[in-house]
């Protein structure tokens, strides 16, 4: 599995760091607009802020994440990588574990570019912002594992009745459901937000492990 893990990460390291590029290009591009057309006082206020820079860096790496599972569809990696002496559980980890690395690396990038921009410019209450940054990955990271998952449902119903499938759709439903509830609802401490999230995400990915041995069962 970790085999599989490092080869992933090495082959979408150009992907990641375009992303990377491309995002914070963007939001050099705005910052250049808002000095141009803009006021002092708005581009203070932007660059005060702090969030803009890390939360690109976020998105690219999930962009990162989602063209990481376009390819592994349109190379067919994963009939590859069942004809290699690997047990089929440690392929079914290394699938969902891959986009996750992606993010992470983009969280840890993140929260190095927020460090910068906080020593710079100056803010309170620098832990709390930091927080704000991990709800925002864990939310992006469950969209990505539920992209994956709504993957495999599809797949499911392709070899199997479609009476087959609908318990897994209940089920992913549900957890989104969930999610939403998270994201809207009146919880006012960051932290058991971002618990309560990563414990969905954990879920969505057992879920989608167990959907994966299911399909490849079929298969067989």
């Amino acid at each position: 599995m970790w085999r599989l893990l490092r080869e992933g990460i090495r082959f979408y390291r150009p992907v990641l760091l375009a992303s990377w590029g491309f995002g914070v290009g963007i939001f050099f591009l705005v910052i250049a607009i808002i000095a141009v057309v803009g006021s002092v006082h708005d581009l203070n206020e932007m660059i005060r802020a702090g969030v803009q820079l890390p939360t690109a860096i976020l998105i690219s790496s999930m962009i990162a994440g989602f063209i990481a599972l376009g390819t592994e569809k349109g190379e067919n990696r994963v009939r590859l990588h069942v004809t290699l002496p690997i047990p089929i559980g440690q392929i079914a980890l290394a699938r969902i574990l891959t986009p996750t690395a992606l993010l992470l690396l983009g969280l840890a990038a993140a929260h190095v570019a927020f460090a910068v921009l906080f020593a710079v410019a100056g803010s309170p209450a620098v832990w709390l912002r930091h927080l704000t940054l991990d709800f925002i990955a864990v939310q992006l990271l469950f969209w990505l594992q539920v992209a994956l998952a709504l993957r495999e449902i599809i797949e499911l119903r392709h070899r199997a009745r479609w009476p087959g499938a609908l318990g897994s759709k209940a089920i992913l439903i549900g957890v989104i459901s969930l999610m939403v509830l998270i994201q809207l609802g009146p919880w006012e401490s960051v932290t058991i937000r971002i618990a309560v999230s990563a414990a969905l995400v954990a879920l969505v990915m057992a879920f989608t492990v167990a959907l994966f041995l299911r399909c490849t069962q079929f298969t067989s």
